[in-house]
C-alpha cells in the first residue's frame, strides 16, 4: 500500500490514491475543489494539469503534480525522486517560464519540498496545508519479474531396501518448473504486438486484362450508321494545395499627424506596479516577476505607466509589438486611432476574413477577440487542446498561447520586458 506523509505549511496538498498535488494557491480558491474532484475520481494527469493551466499562471505561481510514472513541476517546488536502488535525482523548474514535465521509471519514493521542512504526519486522502509531501510507493518492483519457484526436493530412499554399493543410486529427475500464468499472458501479448507491427500491407490486386477481340471471317464487325464511341471526358486537374500565408503588411492608424506618442509605443495608462531586481514591472498582486519568474521582493507598489506586455510572433516569422491594439485580417480596418492593422495573406484569399481578430492590452492582461469571422478563430493554451473562440467575446491570452485564424495562419503570444 502506498504511504503518504506531509509537513504542515502554507501550500495546498491534494492527496489521492494514485495522484498527488502540491499547489501554491489560497485554500479558499475554487481551483482546490476542482483539483480534489479530479484527483479523487482518479482522472488522468493531463486533466488535472489542464484545470491548473486554465486558471492561469498569475493565480497559480507554482505547483508539483505527481504520479508513479510522471511528474510536472513549476515555480519554487523542488522534487526528489528515489529509485529502487536508492539513487536520488532532483527535478526543479528554476529558470523555466512554463513547467518541467518528466516521465519516470522504477520509482520507490517521491518527495516534493516547497518550504521549511519539519516532522511528517500521515495522510491517506484529502486536502491539507503543507510545505512538503512524501510518497512511498509499495509497488516499485517491476511486474514482469517472476517470483522464484521452489525446486522440488529429492525423493528419499526407503531405509528398508538395501542399496548395493556397486549400483549407483538413481538421481531424481527434476520436474519442469511451471511458468506463472501472468508471464505466459505477457509473452502472448508481446507476440501479438510484434505480429501487428511487422505485418505488411497486402499488394493491390492486378488490373483486369483487356478483353481479347477475335476476328471472325464473314461476320459484320461494325455499321457505318451506328453512333461512334464518345471518348470519356478528361478529369479536371486537382486543385492546387493552398500555399502557406507568408505575406503580412503592417499599417498604423493615427488620431492626428501629431500623435507621435502612439507611434513610439508609449502607453499613458497608469497602474499599480512592483519591480523585480532586474527592473521588470509586474502587477502589485503578483508573487513572481512576469518576465524572469523570480520572486518579487517586499516593496510598496507605485503608480507607473503600463509597460509593453509582450509581442505576437507570426507563423511567417514576423513579430508585432503589443504597444497598442492590433487588428488582423485580409484587409483590416480600424475605427480608432493608434491601432496596428496587420494585413494577412492576399486579397483573393477567403480563408481569412477582411477584419478577422483583434488583440488589445488591458492593464496587465492581453485580450483576444474574434470579430465575427467567417471561418472562426481557435486558441491553444500550453498543455490544453485547441478550442474555438465565441465571436465578439474577449479571452485572456496567457504566455505561450497559439491563436489560429481559419486553419492556416497562426501567431503566438510571448512575454517581453
Amino acid at each position: 500500500m502506498t504511504e503518504v506523509e506531509y509537513v504542515p505549511g502554507t501550500w495546498v496538498a491534494v492527496v489521492g490514491e494514485r495522484t498527488w498535488l502540491l499547489l501554491a494557491v489560497a485554500p479558499e480558491s475554487a481551483l482546490v475543489r476542482r483539483c480534489w474532484e479530479l484527483v479523487r475520481s482518479d482522472e488522468p494527469l493531463d486533466e488535472v494539469l489542464a484545470a491548473i493551466v486554465h486558471e492561469g499562471f498569475r493565480a497559480v505561481s507554482g505547483f508539483a503534480l505527481l504520479t508513479a510514472n510522471r511528474v510536472v513541476v513549476r515555480g519554487e517546488a523542488r522534487l526528489q525522486v528515489m529509485n529502487a536502488s536508492g539513487a536520488v535525482e532532483e527535478i526543479t523548474a528554476a529558470g523555466v517560464g512554463t513547467w518541467v514535465d518528466r516521465n519516470l521509471d522504477d520509482v520507490a519514493r517521491l518527495r516534493v519540498v516547497a518550504g521549511v521542512s519539519g516532522p511528517g504526519l500521515p495522510v491517506r486522502a484529502g486536502v491539507v496545508l503543507a510545505n512538503e509531501l512524501l510518497v512511498a510507493l509499495s509497488d516499485a518492483v517491476p511486474q514482469s519479474v517472476p517470483q522464484p519457484v521452489p525446486v522440488p526436493q529429492s525423493v528419499p530412499v526407503p531405509q528398508s531396501v538395501p542399496v548395493p554399493q556397486s549400483v549407483p543410486v538413481p538421481q531424481p529427475v527434476p520436474q519442469p518448473v511451471p511458468v506463472p500464468a501472468e508471464l505466459t499472458v505477457v509473452q502472448q501479448e508481446e507476440a501479438v504486438e510484434l505480429t501487428v507491427v511487422r505485418e505488411q500491407p497486402a499488394p493491390p490486386p492486378p488490373p483486369p486484362a483487356p478483353p481479347q477481340i477475335t476476328q471472325v471471317t464473314g461476320v459484320i464487325q461494325s455499321f457505318d450508321w451506328a453512333p461512334q464511341n464518345t471518348p470519356a471526358p478528361t478529369p479536371a486537374p486537382p486543385a492546387p494545395a493552398r500555399p502557406p500565408v507568408t505575406e503580412t503588411v503592417l499599417r498604423t492608424t493615427m488620431l492626428s499627424p501629431n500623435d507621435t506618442q502612439m507611434l513610439q509605443g508609449t502607453r499613458k495608462d497608469l497602474v499599480r506596479a512592483r519591480k523585480c531586481p532586474a527592473g521588470h514591472l509586474s502587477s502589485d498582486y503578483a508573487v513572481y516577476c512576469r518576465v524572469c519568474e523570480v520572486p518579487l521582493p517586499e516593496q510598496v507598489a507605485a503608480m507607473l505607466p503600463v509597460p509593453v506586455l509582450g509581442l505576437l510572433r507570426l507563423s511567417n516569422g514576423d513579430t508585432i509589438s503589443l504597444d497598442r491594439n492590433v487588428v488582423m485580417g485580409r484587409d483590416p480596418s480600424g475605427d480608432r486611432g493608434g491601432v496596428n492593422l496587420v494585413q494577412v495573406g492576399r486579397e483573393n484569399d477567403t480563408e481569412i476574413s477582411r477584419t478577422h481578430v483583434e488583440i488589445r492590452p488591458a492593464n496587465w492582461d492581453v485580450l483576444v477577440r474574434d470579430l465575427g469571422s467567417m471561418n472562426g478563430t481557435s486558441i491553444s493554451r500550453p498543455g490544453c487542446p485547441p478550442e474555438k473562440l465565441a465571436p465578439h467575446i474577449d479571452e485572456i491570452l496567457y504566455p505561450g498561447t497559439r491563436v489560429t485564424l481559419g486553419d492556416q495562419f497562426f501567431f503566438t503570444f510571448e512575454v517581453s520586458g
